[in-house]
């Protein structure tokens, strides 16, 4: 043991690519670039430092064991109630489940619950840039989403998190609506805020100061500290009850992320009076004991934001230090700021650029007045109509501050561009102390990373069937060319509007809406309300439209964008709407593609008597129905590729028979159903292409294409 640590103490500082391999080896999971990224690590290591290698070795073995245990099956029949939502209630039993009631609100913390349950099966979107409530959950320890029934109670314990359920009443019953809301959000971490606050902090750049954090404690802790330095404690008795009171507020905010690491870097430093390790060594224990209690906590933004500024905070004292203490705050916005800009972008998909200048500011407020004020008011009550007044000083100075202000809409689409930017800070803080051009150079690089995110090394054309479960949109992007086709289904996320946007996509050359079902035209009134959309291409007239030039497509037309030009086949004008789709047949990357929206054997057959077709690709119609794809119209055509826009159903989509038919023509088939959403890439001066399959964020599986 005394040989570990001295082995131990000989690597101090250098922890943090332990840490590393620790929060690499999850994303592993889902990302190659993690995958590109661990190996290279672990090759880094095996030529500068064998024990550091051995640690990420064994390290890396733990979480796989852990990972291992974490995704074994287990439908639970009973639990204890831990959180209670709208129409769930989590409980605990060998990990977190949601238990979907539509009477949550009836059941308390503490109850013991038996029940039947099954496995919800969550027909899920896996677009590019859409949210991942799946891995969210299992970033908070619920493995599992139940539909139950025979729900009864049969106990009730005592569990930690009444506490702060307590505290939360007691603070409502005893404090105006308002002033209870900002007690509960300081004290308690319970986030209650008005939709539009939320709203206008998110825009100017200081949802921070609304999460219990390490400002929050280092303010609690310096005014233990001056009562106990004034009651002459010695320094063993002051540490014991520093360390008491982190545990306690631990219990009382239920643990919450970022006062979890705090607490426990300032117990560390505490604790071990010798500093035989650094702060980062420190923080680099803390991040590897979260990564080992829950692996996906690595896809939790909290825990992103946390220790990402925190370790820039403990990398960057050189550039931090300054008499000034505004300029201090300032210099720490900017670093805070900096680092969390590729996470915080892709949250708000735009940057004000006054942030930095009100975040000090807040900074100030909050630090000073606002939360002192809530300290006092919870000791003192009857000054609760002073802290109403700062409240409403507070909330209109953030008003005004959003008003005031000009925002850069922007994304990092790309891994490897937040990684780059990433990289470029952490070499500006280490070359800080340097000759002055050194870091002009770095941050005039940083700039560029920044302001020039949409560009990617990598241009290609591409084709993407984007995943919409039961419903089809298929974008088609080609240079500055972007065609969207259909936009599935009514949508209250905007999926399809923040994919764009995600991908720094703006404006839409084509907007064409194949046929007038919902599965094909849901969204569209959003995406023009939204995007610039400069042709929207239509069938026939839709009076749901008439706010929008609409351009009729009719059978023979052309539609042209850059070096993409997309012929529509279809002329049939009568009543039955799937009929009516157009149908788009052209080039696209060098392959022939034909794209069929709803068309039925009808129109297949009358396309098949009209036109004398190269097909290398086909977008197989209505969802893969037996009500079209023919033996005769896919026999027709020598294709190579099939794809089938596809989710859960009860009209038996795709038919068993569709499949057996392209299965026997020896056309590769692929359904978003199975892969996700599919790319089909091609990149001209290389002359081949890749189909990308792309499922839970951002696991993707590429096949050569012929």
């Amino acid at each position: 043991m005394k040989r570990l640590k001295i082995l131990l103490q000989w690597d101090s500082s250098k922890f943090v690519f332990v840490a590393l391999s620790a929060i690499l080896f999850p994303l592993s999971k889902t990302s190659y670039l993690a995958i590109i990224l661990l190996i290279t690590l672990m090759i880094f290591l095996a030529r500068t430092s064998k024990n550091l290698l051995i640690y990420s070795l064994v390290l890396i073995g733990l979480l796989a064991l852990r990972v291992d245990l974490f995704n074994q099956d287990f439908i639970p029949n009973q639990g204890q109630i831990v959180e209670i939502g709208d129409k769930y209630v989590v409980i605990e039993n060998r990990g977190r489940h949601h238990l979907y009631l539509d009477d949550a609100f009836s059941y308390d913390l503490g109850m013991i619950l038996e029940f039947q349950a099954e496995k919800m099966n969550v027909d899920a979107q896996n677009i590019p840039g859409s949210f991942d409530y799946q891995t969210y959950l299992l970033s908070k320890m619920v493995k599992n989403q139940l539909i139950t029934k025979e729900v009864k109670v049969i106990d009730q314990k005592f569990y930690l998190g009444q506490i702060k359920e307590y505290l939360v009443r007691s603070i409502e019953n005893n404090y105006d609506e308002t002033s209870a809301t900002y007690l509960k959000l300081f004290l308690l971490g319970e986030d209650d805020l008005a939709t539009d606050v939320k709203t206008q902090a998110r825009d100017i750049g200081i949802s921070h100061l609304f999460a219990i954090s390490g400002m929050h404690l280092s303010l609690m802790i310096g005014f233990i500290s001056f009562i106990l330095k004034k009651l002459f404690v010695t320094e063993s008795t002051y540490k014991r009850v520093i360390i008491f009171f982190l545990i306690i507020y631990n219990i009382i905010t239920n643990f919450s992320i970022s006062i979890l690491r705090a607490s426990f870097l300032a117990i560390s430093l505490f604790v071990n009076k010798n500093r035989e390790f650094t702060k980062s060594d420190y923080l680099s224990f803390v991040l590897i004991g979260f990564v080992l209690y829950n692996p996906y906590i690595v896809f939790n933004l909290a825990f992103q934001l946390s220790f990402l500024i925190s370790y820039a905070i403990i990398l960057g004292q050189q550039f931090l230090k300054s008499d000034n203490s505004l300029i201090q705050i300032f210099k720490i916005g900017l670093l805070a700021n900096l680092v969390s800009l590729p996470i915080v972008i892709e949250l708000n998909m735009k940057l004000g650029v006054m942030n930095l200048v009100y975040n000090v500011f807040f900074v100030l407020f909050v630090s000073y007045l606002l939360l002192p004020a809530t300290f006092l008011v919870i000791v003192f009550p009857f000054m609760s109509s002073i802290f109403l007044g700062m409240i409403g000083f507070f909330e209109e100075m953030i008003a005004f501050t959003q008003g005031a202000n000009y925002f850069l809409e922007f994304n990092f689409p790309f891994a490897w561009q937040k990684g780059l930017y990433w990289l470029l800070i952490l070499i500006f803080l280490g070359k800080y102390r340097q000759k002055i051009h050194s870091y002009f150079y770095i941050l005039g690089l940083l700039l560029i990373v920044s302001l020039f995110p949409q560009y990617s090394i990598f241009n290609s054309t591409y084709v993407r069937i984007l995943d919409v479960n039961q419903a089809e949109a298929i974008h088609i992007h080609q240079g500055s060319c972007d065609i969207l086709i259909d936009t599935g289904k009514s949508d209250d996320y905007d999926n399809i509007i923040n994919y764009f946007k995600k991908l720094n996509i703006k404006e839409l050359d084509y907007l064409v809406i194949t046929h007038y079902h919902d599965d094909h035209d849901g969204e569209a009134l959003d995406i023009l309300s939204d995007l610039l959309v400069k042709n929207l291409v239509v069938g026939n007239y839709n009076q749901k439209y008439e706010n929008f030039n609409q351009t009729i497509m009719n059978e023979g037309e052309v539609l042209s964008c850059g070096r993409i030009e997309l012929t529509n086949l279809n002329g049939y004008s009568g009543d039955e709407e799937n009929n009516r789709s157009l149908v788009l047949w052209g080039n696209v990357g060098g392959d022939t593609w034909l794209f069929t929206g709803d068309i039925e054997k009808f129109v297949e057959k009358r396309i098949l008597q009209k036109y004398d077709l190269e097909v290398d690709i086909l977008k197989v119609a209505h969802h893969g129905s037996i009500t079209s794809s023919t033996e005769e119209f896919i026999a027709a055509y020598e294709m190579k590729y099939a794809f089938i826009s596809v989710g859960k159903n009860n009209y038996s989509h795709p038919h068993d028979e569709v499949i057996k038919r392209l299965v026997k023509n020896k056309i590769t088939l692929y359904r978003t159903d199975k892969s996700g959403s599919i790319t089909i890439r091609y990149f001209k001066y290389l002359d081949f292409g890749l189909i990308e399959e792309y499922q839970n964020q951002e696991k993707i599986k590429y096949h050569l294409k012929n």
